[in-house]
């Protein structure tokens, strides 16, 4: 979506505050469903592994080995899509947000630097948006008071200190985030 206009030339001016809006949500269907996908081979991962756990057969559990690491290799690649997503999200926002301002707004030329980013996995989505954001600008490099980073939402927040060890238990990150 959002890298075919930037790969097809990205002339903001063919652009309205309705097209990005439609294109928002198309990509929130999108979203929800590479969702639910990676969800659904977290999942299979996990029995394919409880299987193995469970069994004591060698011939059983090196097939097992070969299907786990097949659909670990099918959450990999699940989790680098719903990360692109993330990103061409951020990055509609940003021309929407921008639209709205009436901001002048000009071609960002080569953008081949914006879809190297929107494909790098350590690449942030609201670095992303930031870039994204100054090229529209006609600007090389992203300016820090033009900052179009959100705040995470506070159940990252909780999820990482869960995963830290910083929390005990889902329990008690849950009561965590209700006190909020």
């Amino acid at each position: 979506m959002l890298a075919d206009w930037l790969a097809a030339g990205a002339d903001p001016a063919k652009m309205t505050t309705e097209e990005v809006r439609r294109q928002q949500n198309l990509l929130a269907v999108r979203e929800e469903q590479a969702a639910s996908r990676l969800e659904k081979l977290i999942e299979e991962r996990d029995t394919i592994f409880r299987r193995g756990a469970a069994t004591r057969s060698v011939a059983l559990r090196r097939v097992l080995a070969r299907r786990h690491a097949r659909v670990d290799a099918d959450v990999r690649a699940s989790e680098r899509e719903l990360t692109r997503i993330a990103k061409e999200v951020a990055g509609l926002a940003v021309i929407r947000r921008l639209l709205k301002e009436n901001t002048s707004l000009s071609a960002p030329g080569d953008c081949t630097p914006l879809l190297t980013l929107l494909d790098d996995a350590s690449a942030s989505e609201d670095e992303f948006a930031s870039t994204l954001s100054a090229a529209l600008r006609g600007r090389k490099s992203a300016d820090p008071t033009d900052s179009v980073a959100m705040p995470s939402p506070p159940v990252l927040d909780v999820w990482e200190k869960l995963d830290r060890g910083e929390i005990a238990s889902v329990e008690d990150a849950q009561k965590k985030l209700e006190k909020r």
